[in-house]
């Protein structure tokens, strides 16, 4: 990884590593929509029963995905520290960590139907939903072991163009797979619901599986990551940073759920203006996580090459560009706000009036917060790239669970603000995280002082 000698030549290095990984992260984000709209064609309930079966299934996989990441930080520290042999040992512990989250992951999906009741969902949709979701559950495995480790370690050693190669074919094999197994086509069983559910998971294997094929293929990243060399001390520093930032990445992702369930209370159109605004969301929010964790990258790598000028460089021009990227996006969701609505539903017809009202009001919060929700998630990449996850877990903590939540839930009930209200919490509470994180991060990099060892060339 070359030594940037400017903030341009860092702006540049910063977006190569963000940008497939941006893309990449889309291209997972549209197998989710092309299984919906296929699934529509069956009607409304299977629409819902698909729906609420890969939020679930998506929900904890991301979750605890999240504590893969700590190898990512570890693989570039060591990157930076040119300790090359260091890589497979960090490697080999992060597939026996994947391995154990299997457990759990498996452990809480299968308890799908106690977890919908629990949520207060139609009795109708448990049963079908347990079904779906017990299919999905054999996509645990390549999931976590294969894709999700390869997704935070290819990044850490600059091979993150694998990504941006494999997964827009994937979410193509995905949707015909999808079509053909619920239909029927080419010769297949018309399975329905069940063919959805099997195609995914088949398409989890696949993606694995070639995602790991095209690693091994390239001699430079298999002399790194092979032959294993696991050593029990890489566990528990893993643990150690990964445990927090798995913790941090629940209270961010558990906000936004169970908003959105405080949001089906209100009424199916204030849940229809609720679900547009999440939607658009979370689809920005994947360019902020691909800035996040390319900042992880620049960081942990200057941390471990024992550099701090140039971390405080990493750090400098990834929040700047998060901030100026996304107060862009934010000023495009305020001016197109109107097709944005317009996109999911027909504002002209009568049934769709008061939900595309409600909506347009509550992306106006989005619009706003959309520089807020770049800047936090970039500091926290930086933080975790520091090596320090358990002050930014407490952080986001407080700002989500004690001002977010309970400020939303008054706006909502108490003031009579419905989904806007909803929406005016979770923007408290992330530009909360995001002033606390930015403290944080300030104290952080003026201590930064490496002065136990010299510097060490990359």
């Amino acid at each position: 990884m070359p030594h940037p000698a400017s903030p341009r030549s860092e702006l540049r290095l910063l977006l190569r590593i963000a940008a497939p990984i941006a893309l990449a992260q889309i291209a997972q984000m549209a197998m989710g929509v092309t299984d919906s709209v296929l699934l529509g064609g069956l009607g409304a309930d299977a629409l819902a029963i698909g729906g609420l079966s890969t939020t679930l299934f998506f929900t904890v996989m991301a979750v605890l995905q999240a504590m893969l990441g700590a190898g990512g930080v570890l693989i570039a520290q060591a990157s930076g520290r040119g300790e090359r042999a260091r890589i497979a040992s960090i490697h080999a512990m992060l597939l026996v960590m994947a391995l154990l989250l299997c457990l759990p992951c498996l452990a809480i999906l299968g308890q799908a139907g106690a977890l919908l009741r629990l949520m207060r969902q139609p009795e109708a949709f448990v049963a079908p939903v347990s079904s779906f979701t017990h299919i999905l559950m054999w996509g645990v495995p390549p999931a976590l072991i294969g894709t999700g480790v390869v997704e935070v370690v290819l990044p850490a050693l600059d091979a993150q163009i694998i990504l941006l190669r494999v997964m827009p074919a994937v979410a193509v094999v995905n949707g015909v797979l999808n079509a053909a197994l619920i239909h029927g086509w080419f010769g297949l069983p018309a399975l329905g619901l069940r063919g959805s559910a099997l195609a995914t998971t088949l398409t989890m294997w696949g993606s694995a599986l070639v995602l790991l094929a095209m690693v091994h293929s390239r001699p430079h990243l298999r002399l790194l990551l092979w032959p294993l060399r696991p050593r029990a001390a890489d566990m528990a520093v893993l643990l150690r940073l990964g445990l927090p930032m798995f913790a941090g990445a629940a209270a961010e992702i558990m906000l936004f759920e169970v908003t959105g369930l405080q949001a089906a209370t209100l009424g199916p159109h204030a849940l229809a203006a609720f679900q547009i605004v999440l939607s658009v969301t979370a689809t920005t929010y994947m360019v902020t996580m691909a800035l996040g964790q390319a900042a992880n990258v620049r960081v942990a790598y200057w941390t471990g090459a024992r550099r701090p000028d140039r971390v405080r460089r990493a750090a400098g021009v990834a929040v700047a560009t998060a901030i100026g990227g996304m107060g862009v996006v934010g000023c495009l969701i305020y001016l197109f706000r109107a097709p944005i609505v317009g996109f999911y539903l027909d504002a002209s017809l009568p049934d769709n009036a008061q939900s595309a009202r409600i909506a347009m009001s509550a992306l106006l919060l989005a619009a706003i917060f959309q520089v807020a929700d770049g800047a936090q998630a970039v500091l926290v990449g930086v933080l975790r790239g520091r090596g320090d996850a358990l002050v930014p877990m407490v952080l986001a903590v407080a700002g989500y669970w004690g001002v977010g939540f309970p400020l939303a839930g008054w706006l909502a009930f108490r003031r009579g603000l419905g989904v806007v209200g909803l929406w005016g919490g979770v923007a408290t509470a992330l530009v909360t995280v995001a002033l606390l994180l930015g403290g944080r991060t300030v104290y952080t990099l003026r201590r930064a002082g490496f002065s136990a060892s010299p510097p060490r060339s990359a």
